[in-house]
């Protein structure tokens, strides 16, 4: 299909208007770019202030035990309730040896 005379006029007076639309599509790349960086950039400030909310602690030698004042006052106290309730607390059974802590063996 050839060319007209009648045609290149169209194009011709066309041609501004085709490389305005296509600088404007080259350009939307970046520009959506650095946009959506901005947002980024914004997001991360703003997780970076947030306070992080504390997550419950399960049981474990992890936890966190609450201290009592000097001497363990806060285990007397502890103690104290269970044997006001009528509970009283658990023994552990000591075993003892006789014969420890009276022979020195000194050997040279």
């Amino acid at each position: 299909m050839p060319l007209l005379p009648i045609d290149l006029q169209t194009l011709f007076s066309q041609t501004n208007q085709v490389a305005r639309d296509q600088a404007v599509q080259q350009q939307a790349t970046p520009q959506a770019q650095s946009a959506q960086g901005a947002q980024l950039v914004q997001q991360t400030v703003q997780r970076d202030n947030d306070v992080n909310p504390t997550e419950h602690q399960q049981e474990g030698p992890e936890q966190v035990k609450p201290r009592g004042g000097r001497r363990g006052q806060v285990g007397r106290r502890e103690k104290g309730k269970k044997e006001k309730e009528g509970k009283p607390a658990p023994r552990a059974e000591v075993v003892r040896d006789p014969e420890l802590g009276r022979n020195i063996d000194v050997t040279g």
